[in-house]
Protein backbone atom coordinates (compact mmCIF):
# COMPACT_ATOMS: atom_id res chain seq x y z
CA UNK A 1 0.00 0.00 0.00
CA UNK A 2 1.17 3.76 -0.89
CA UNK A 3 1.06 5.76 2.47
CA UNK A 4 1.97 8.75 0.31
CA UNK A 5 3.94 9.84 -2.75
CA UNK A 6 6.03 6.70 -3.46
CA UNK A 7 5.92 5.17 0.17
CA UNK A 8 5.11 1.98 0.54
CA UNK A 9 4.62 0.05 3.91
CA UNK A 10 4.18 -3.58 4.55
CA UNK A 11 0.67 -4.90 5.37
CA UNK A 12 0.89 -4.76 9.30
CA UNK A 13 1.86 -1.27 9.25
CA UNK A 14 -1.09 -0.47 6.75
CA UNK A 15 -3.60 -2.16 9.86
CA UNK A 16 -1.88 -0.07 12.55
CA UNK A 17 -2.64 3.23 10.55
CA UNK A 18 -5.76 2.30 9.33
CA UNK A 19 -6.67 1.35 13.46
CA UNK A 20 -5.15 4.66 14.56
CA UNK A 21 -7.30 7.03 11.52
CA UNK A 22 -10.44 4.84 12.73
CA UNK A 23 -9.49 5.79 16.85
CA UNK A 24 -9.14 9.83 15.90
CA UNK A 25 -12.43 9.36 13.35
CA UNK A 26 -14.41 8.12 16.38
CA UNK A 27 -12.60 9.80 19.21
CA UNK A 28 -14.89 12.05 21.57
CA UNK A 29 -11.72 14.61 22.03
CA UNK A 30 -11.44 16.53 18.83
CA UNK A 31 -7.84 16.01 18.13
CA UNK A 32 -7.57 17.43 14.28
CA UNK A 33 -10.36 18.49 12.24
CA UNK A 34 -9.55 16.59 9.43
CA UNK A 35 -11.70 13.33 9.08
CA UNK A 36 -11.58 12.77 5.33
CA UNK A 37 -9.48 9.32 4.91
CA UNK A 38 -6.92 10.78 2.16
CA UNK A 39 -6.30 14.32 3.86
CA UNK A 40 -5.59 12.83 6.98
CA UNK A 41 -3.23 10.05 5.14
CA UNK A 42 -1.56 12.76 3.29
CA UNK A 43 -1.52 15.73 6.10
CA UNK A 44 -0.82 14.06 9.16
CA UNK A 45 0.87 10.39 8.05
CA UNK A 46 2.92 11.55 4.98
CA UNK A 47 3.64 14.47 6.94
CA UNK A 48 5.26 12.47 9.86
CA UNK A 49 7.28 10.43 8.02
CA UNK A 50 8.21 12.27 4.66
CA UNK A 51 11.19 13.64 5.66
CA UNK A 52 12.69 10.69 6.53
CA UNK A 53 11.79 9.03 3.15
CA UNK A 54 13.27 12.19 1.58
CA UNK A 55 17.15 11.42 3.76
CA UNK A 56 16.39 7.19 2.31
CA UNK A 57 16.32 8.43 -1.19
CA UNK A 58 19.11 10.30 -1.03
CA UNK A 59 21.14 7.59 1.33
CA UNK A 60 22.79 11.17 2.68
CA UNK A 61 21.68 10.04 6.12
CA UNK A 62 20.05 7.43 8.03
CA UNK A 63 16.29 7.34 9.56
CA UNK A 64 16.56 5.09 12.40
CA UNK A 65 19.13 2.72 13.91
CA UNK A 66 17.43 0.44 16.48
CA UNK A 67 19.73 2.01 19.69
CA UNK A 68 17.51 5.70 18.67
CA UNK A 69 15.69 7.34 21.23
CA UNK A 70 13.00 9.82 19.78
CA UNK A 71 11.09 12.11 22.13
CA UNK A 72 8.17 13.46 20.35
CA UNK A 73 7.53 16.93 23.14
CA UNK A 74 3.93 18.11 22.79
CA UNK A 75 2.34 15.24 20.93
CA UNK A 76 -1.24 15.85 20.95
CA UNK A 77 -3.00 13.14 18.83
CA UNK A 78 -0.06 11.39 18.15
CA UNK A 79 1.67 13.02 15.25
CA UNK A 80 4.78 12.41 13.96
CA UNK A 81 5.56 10.59 17.29
CA UNK A 82 3.02 7.50 16.84
CA UNK A 83 3.45 7.60 13.31
CA UNK A 84 6.76 6.84 13.07
CA UNK A 85 6.88 4.45 15.65
CA UNK A 86 4.11 2.46 13.52
CA UNK A 87 6.36 2.71 10.69
CA UNK A 88 9.97 2.55 12.06
CA UNK A 89 9.47 -0.36 14.76
CA UNK A 90 13.12 -0.44 15.89
CA UNK A 91 12.71 2.93 17.34
CA UNK A 92 12.32 3.58 20.77
CA UNK A 93 9.26 6.68 20.62
CA UNK A 94 8.39 8.77 23.94
CA UNK A 95 5.41 10.90 23.66
CA UNK A 96 5.34 13.55 26.13
CA UNK A 97 2.46 15.52 26.38
CA UNK A 98 1.39 17.78 29.27
CA UNK A 99 -2.31 17.82 28.58
CA UNK A 100 -4.63 15.25 30.77
CA UNK A 101 -7.20 14.46 28.18
CA UNK A 102 -4.28 13.94 25.38
CA UNK A 103 -2.11 11.60 27.13
CA UNK A 104 -5.27 9.17 28.21
CA UNK A 105 -6.07 9.45 24.13
CA UNK A 106 -2.19 8.73 23.69
CA UNK A 107 -2.52 5.95 26.01
CA UNK A 108 -5.03 4.26 24.91
CA UNK A 109 -4.15 4.35 21.45
CA UNK A 110 -0.81 3.02 22.05
CA UNK A 111 -2.82 -0.13 23.67
CA UNK A 112 -4.78 -0.48 20.87
CA UNK A 113 -2.08 -0.16 18.13
CA UNK A 114 0.05 -2.76 20.87
CA UNK A 115 2.92 -0.48 20.18
CA UNK A 116 5.67 -2.12 22.21
CA UNK A 117 8.71 0.57 21.35
CA UNK A 118 6.22 3.33 22.75
CA UNK A 119 6.03 5.04 26.14
CA UNK A 120 3.62 7.93 27.63
CA UNK A 121 4.58 10.38 29.77
CA UNK A 122 1.79 12.80 31.22
CA UNK A 123 3.84 16.09 31.89
CA UNK A 124 6.17 19.10 30.15
CA UNK A 125 9.51 18.28 28.46
CA UNK A 126 11.24 20.57 30.89
CA UNK A 127 10.24 18.91 33.96
CA UNK A 128 11.79 15.33 32.99
CA UNK A 129 15.08 14.30 34.69
CA UNK A 130 16.98 11.25 34.05
CA UNK A 131 16.03 10.82 30.35
CA UNK A 132 18.23 11.64 27.04
CA UNK A 133 17.27 11.14 23.64
CA UNK A 134 19.30 11.25 20.91
CA UNK A 135 16.06 12.44 18.41
CA UNK A 136 13.41 14.94 19.60
CA UNK A 137 10.36 15.97 17.38
CA UNK A 138 8.23 18.99 17.96
CA UNK A 139 5.04 19.37 15.36
CA UNK A 140 3.30 23.09 16.32
CA UNK A 141 4.07 23.01 19.63
CA UNK A 142 6.52 26.17 20.44
CA UNK A 143 8.62 28.63 18.70
CA UNK A 144 11.71 27.16 17.90
CA UNK A 145 13.95 29.48 20.18
CA UNK A 146 11.30 27.87 22.76
CA UNK A 147 11.44 24.22 21.63
CA UNK A 148 15.45 24.93 21.85
CA UNK A 149 15.38 25.86 25.57
CA UNK A 150 12.60 23.37 26.95
CA UNK A 151 14.12 20.55 25.65
CA UNK A 152 18.14 21.48 27.05
CA UNK A 153 17.75 18.95 29.83
CA UNK A 154 16.67 15.72 27.47
CA UNK A 155 19.21 16.06 24.94
CA UNK A 156 21.62 13.42 24.43
CA UNK A 157 25.73 13.89 23.05
CA UNK A 158 24.76 13.74 19.56
CA UNK A 159 21.18 14.84 18.83
CA UNK A 160 19.00 15.87 16.27
CA UNK A 161 16.02 18.59 17.09
CA UNK A 162 13.42 18.02 14.03
CA UNK A 163 11.18 20.42 13.51
CA UNK A 164 8.08 20.40 11.77
CA UNK A 165 7.40 24.55 10.93
CA UNK A 166 5.34 27.05 8.42
CA UNK A 167 5.88 30.01 7.07
CA UNK A 168 7.34 31.76 9.76
CA UNK A 169 10.36 29.67 10.58
CA UNK A 170 13.14 31.93 8.60
CA UNK A 171 11.27 34.75 11.44
CA UNK A 172 11.57 31.95 14.01
CA UNK A 173 15.09 31.30 13.52
CA UNK A 174 16.23 34.96 13.44
CA UNK A 175 14.73 35.22 16.88
CA UNK A 176 16.80 32.29 17.80
CA UNK A 177 19.57 32.65 16.58
CA UNK A 178 21.84 33.67 19.80
CA UNK A 179 20.53 30.32 21.42
CA UNK A 180 21.74 28.76 18.21
CA UNK A 181 24.91 30.16 17.79
CA UNK A 182 25.88 29.89 21.87
CA UNK A 183 25.05 26.21 21.72
CA UNK A 184 27.15 25.72 18.52
CA UNK A 185 24.35 24.11 16.36
CA UNK A 186 24.08 23.41 13.12
CA UNK A 187 20.44 24.09 10.77
CA UNK A 188 19.40 22.04 7.87
CA UNK A 189 16.14 23.32 6.42
CA UNK A 190 14.21 20.96 3.72
CA UNK A 191 11.39 22.64 2.12
CA UNK A 192 8.11 20.97 0.52
CA UNK A 193 5.91 22.64 -1.71
CA UNK A 194 4.27 19.87 -3.61
CA UNK A 195 1.67 17.45 -1.68
CA UNK A 196 1.40 19.32 1.05
CA UNK A 197 3.51 22.93 2.13
CA UNK A 198 5.84 22.02 4.85
CA UNK A 199 9.42 23.19 6.33
CA UNK A 200 11.01 20.90 8.11
CA UNK A 201 13.70 22.07 10.68
CA UNK A 202 16.82 19.47 11.63
CA UNK A 203 18.94 21.31 14.29
CA UNK A 204 21.94 19.11 15.41
CA UNK A 205 24.30 19.52 17.91
CA UNK A 206 27.24 17.40 19.25
CA UNK A 207 28.40 18.39 23.04
CA UNK A 208 31.89 17.29 22.63
CA UNK A 209 32.31 20.03 19.76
Amino acid sequence: MIVGKDIYVDDGIVEKLELFYELHKNATLNLTNIKDRDEFYCKHYLDSVYLFHLAEIAKSVRYFKASDKLADVGSGGGFPGIVIAICYPEMKVTLIESTRKKCDFLKDAVSKLDLKNVTVINDRVENLEGFKFNYVTARGVAKVDKVLKQTANVLGKKFKIILYKGEMLEEELKDASGTINHRGLDIEITRIEEIFKRSYCIISGDINK
